[in-house]
């Protein structure tokens, strides 16, 4: 799992985040993707995506479960849950060209915001800040591989400070990871 900065370099969520705010800057080269990119989006390489990452399908933002390629076209296609409404859709991956006589399968996929934990609530939502110095009251938490309960301990420890990965989709947010970072780099 992982995400692209704004170069378009990949960072797996493996070895930490590199950016305060992971943002595109600059139009998307692909051609012909139903019209356009949706906001707030990045295209990611096909062999980039992984089972368990985050893609955009149908417009609604998902963790993949399953890929499948085409034997015959080679195009890959993903299944996913969306996380928030726990609906499935599936999706196609799209063709782009950054270059004469090179052919690229891409994907949209989310961009993310990082938010410091400033407390976490007895519901089980955090409290946050963003970068811009808001308070996010009552923050959702992805409920999977005990994400809130890493959370917790990460902040109960105090080793450090707590920053939450922020998805977000027309308003609605949920925070579907977490980082400590430690004094040298607050």
């Amino acid at each position: 799992m992982g995400y692209y900065d704004e170069d378009g370099h990949y960072h797996s969520f493996r070895h930490g985040l590199h950016h305060r705010e992971v943002t595109i800057s600059g139009p998307r080269r692909s051609e012909g993707h139903r019209g356009g990119r949706a906001p707030h989006t990045v295209t990611i390489p096909c062999h980039h995506i992984r089972i368990g990452d985050m893609l955009i399908l149908q417009g609604r933002p998902c963790q993949v479960i399953r890929i499948t390629t085409s034997p015959h076209t080679g195009q890959h296609r993903y299944l996913g849950v969306d996380l928030f409404t726990k609906q499935l859709h599936e999706e196609s991956s799209f063709i782009s060209n950054p270059s004469p006589s090179v052919v690229v399968q891409n994907m949209l996929g989310p961009v993310f915001k990082q938010y410091r934990v400033l407390d976490i609530r007895d519901d089980g939502r955090v409290v946050a800040m963003t970068e811009t110095g808001d308070v996010k009251q009552g923050l959702p938490v992805l409920d999977q591989s005990s994400l809130l309960a890493k959370i917790e301990d990460a902040f109960a420890n105090g080793r450090g400070s707590v920053r939450v990965l922020v998805l977000n989709d027309e308003g609605r947010e949920l925070a579907v990871d977490y980082k400590v970072l430690h004094g040298s780099r607050l």
